[in-house]
């Protein structure tokens, strides 16, 4: 009668208290699962993974905790007396008719709940104080893997157990998973883990279902581990709780919190496999050592088949990649953190005279001026930036390539100024020649008119005399051009000027003593077509914004001597000042008032004359004249790069 109502908590010993050291003490009864769950140490004092577990619990939360342990019969006793406050190691979620917590209400809390206390409150001020009192709240506290046992060395399958007997220990929670119904057996029910795996070393029974690492444990104590051998992967888990008693609403939001904490940082899995592992090495028989070295060496083979077969595809990848960079014309260069070149396809390579074995080098070292390591420091993209790079004009465009905020590499792109250059050609070579068309005919339907005037006059004396003249002068300006002029194309470009300047009112004069001979072979006609065309017509639009006043004029004269050629071409519209004249080779910089795109007339000359190694200035007095002056210079020794640019 005193035993019954003064128990004892937990089979023998004394609790143990973890936790925090001040405050109220809750008093947690765990359900005896053996090792390494909970047991008694060789001292005595109570041990396992939910110790562990509730002492972290109780020292993130403040909390002390009085631990102790027993079997199920004693935790009724516990619990109907009232001399505990939560119950470890039930079965979760727990039944409304659980043997343990009998007639009492038991609310399992969800772990994804995330308005849980909202929902308690409500719950606590719903009921009544007595109501309330009898209340039992469960929540997950860990997950047990359970496994059949089987007699002999040999494990054998769950499949094969069906409609078998199997070994249980008596009001255990592995019996009571069983008996759910997740796998029809016969149950045969012993006193505990223990005479469960006795029974089944003696053969009554065809296999034993048991905690893992707990029969696993047993089996290692009774040195039966050569004749009971347990399935692995465990096929079940077998989900514990823990419960809290009297309606403590407070105390297990507590524990919840506590443990969702624990379980989102890892405490949980650290202290679970601290625990497991010295249960790992004896769960293999010698001859699963075998067949999981076999199954080993057949994905090692997969692997390795595999590897080859992506290997193939890689390099497969690779290569096209290589073809599809080659076709592109536009130069190609990517570089890595360290700056060191990693990729550069055909384009670039001639572009710059680099071959691949340039890949793996500096790139700022094999192409001075490249500045990739300032694209790799700053962090920042450089569009159409124009170099000379190794003796190519080329304009470039260098963007970082960033992972994470980091820049990782570069990746730099480059064309041909040559482009560029015979698309300024072709514009201002067109329409010259378009324009000088449209003169001489606007001219012929002049001179036409004034011709058939006279006929209509009877004056056929003047007329013959009119044409006369026009025929003389015509074919002795152009006989001029032509006969000191011996680059053509630099030829067709001044006699289209001259007849927009005849058009326009403006005189030009072409210096008579003027000479210039075919210097393809240095010098391309692309550029001189750029030079001569640009610069006159600069000059003829400086007079037209100015107003076409009498004695507008445009002097051009070209020198073909010692070395060099030397282009002159003034006007005397006088336009440019000084702020014009300290900016007047920067790109898209004009000091035109016309709607039209400009600005580059001149930064395009001085480029090609810079690459050329030739010079160009400018002589102004502002409302007199603009004198601009090029020298190019056409030595044998000329850079033979810069004539295929050029």
């Amino acid at each position: 009668m005193l035993l019954f109502l003064f128990p004892e908590r937990g089979t023998g010993g004394s609790p143990r208290i973890v936790g925090s050291e001040t405050g109220r003490t809750y008093h947690v009864f765990c359900l005896d699962s053996g090792a390494p769950y909970i047991f008694r140490d060789s001292a005595g004092e109570l041990a396992g993974m939910y110790v562990d577990i509730l002492s972290s619990l109780g020292e993130r939360e403040g909390l002390k905790l009085s631990l102790s342990s027993g079997d199920g019969r004693e935790a009724r006793r516990n619990v109907h007396l009232g001399k505990i406050d939560a119950v470890a190691g039930c079965l979760y979620p727990t039944l409304p008719d659980s043997e343990i917590f009998g007639y009492l209400p038991v609310k399992n809390l969800d772990p994804q709940n995330r308005n849980l206390s909202v929902e308690l409150d409500l719950l606590t001020h719903r009921l009544s104080g007595k109501e309330l009192l009898s209340y039992v709240f469960t929540l997950p506290f860990l997950r047990e893997p359970a496994t059949f046992f089987f007699p002999g060395r040999e494990a054998g399958g769950t499949d094969t157990l069906r409609g078998k007997t199997v070994l249980v220990a008596a009001e255990s929670q592995e019996e009571r998973h069983l008996s759910g119904g997740s796998l029809p057996v016969s149950l045969l029910r012993e006193e505990s883990p223990r005479t469960v795996l006795a029974a089944l070393a003696a053969g009554r029974g065809h296999g034993a279902f048991l905690g893992a690492y707990q029969g696993i444990k047993i089996s290692r104590e009774m040195g039966r581990e050569q004749d009971i051998s347990p399935l692995r992967p465990f096929p079940y888990l077998v989900a514990k709780g823990i419960a809290v008693l009297k309606g403590q609403s407070a105390l297990a939001l507590q524990f919840f919190r506590g443990l969702d904490a624990m379980e989102r940082a890892g405490e949980i899995d650290r202290i679970r496999d601290r625990w497991i592992s010295e249960f790992e090495p004896s769960v293999f028989s010698m001859r699963q050592i075998w067949n999981w070295a076999g199954a080993g060496a057949l994905l090692l083979c997969a692997f390795l088949a595999w590897n080859m077969m992506l290997k193939r595809k890689v390099t497969i990848i690779v290569k096209e990649r290589e073809k599809i960079l080659d076709f592109i014309r536009d130069g190609i260069l990517a570089v890595d953190r360290d700056g060191k070149i990693t990729m550069i396809n055909r384009a670039a390579r001639t572009l710059l005279g680099l071959s691949h074995e340039s890949v793996g080098k500096e790139a700022d070292l094999c192409i001075p001026g490249l500045s990739a390591g300032m694209i790799l420091a700053g962090g920042r993209p450089v569009y159409d930036h124009q170099q000379n790079l190794n003796g190519a004009l080329l304009s470039c465009s260098k963007v970082p390539v960033i992972q994470a905020g980091r820049t990782v590499g570069a990746i730099i792109t480059m064309r041909d100024m040559s482009e560029l250059q015979a698309m300024a050609e072709e514009i201002t070579g067109v329409r010259t020649y378009v324009e000088s068309l449209r003169v001489q005919g606007h001219e012929f339907m002049n001179k036409l008119q004034a011709i058939s005037g006279l006929i209509q006059l009877r004056r056929y004396d003047r007329a013959i005399e009119f044409i006369a003249s026009e025929t003389d002068s015509r074919h002795s300006a152009t006989a001029f051009m032509t006969e000191r002029i011996k680059n053509a194309a630099v030829c067709g470009v001044l006699m289209g000027k001259a007849g927009r300047c005849r058009e326009l009112g403006i005189q030009f004069c072409l210096d008579p003593e003027s000479f210039c001979c075919d210097r393809g072979g240095e010098i391309n006609d692309r550029s001189l077509v750029i030079i001569v065309g640009n610069l006159l017509q600069n000059a003829i639009e400086a007079l037209e914004e100015k107003g076409i006043a009498p004695g507008a004029s445009v002097d051009f004269s070209i020198f073909d001597e010692s070395g060099h050629i030397l282009i002159s071409v003034c006007d005397n519209a006088g336009t440019l000042t000084d702020e014009g004249a300290s900016r007047l080779f920067e790109k898209g910089f004009t000091t035109k008032k016309k709607a039209e795109l400009s600005g580059f007339g001149l930064y395009n000359i001085k480029t090609i004359v810079d690459a050329l190694g030739g010079t160009i200035t400018a002589d102004y007095e502002t409302g007199n004249f603009t004198e601009f002056t090029v020298s190019l210079p056409v030595s044998s020794s000329a850079d033979p790069c810069l004539k295929e640019v050029f």
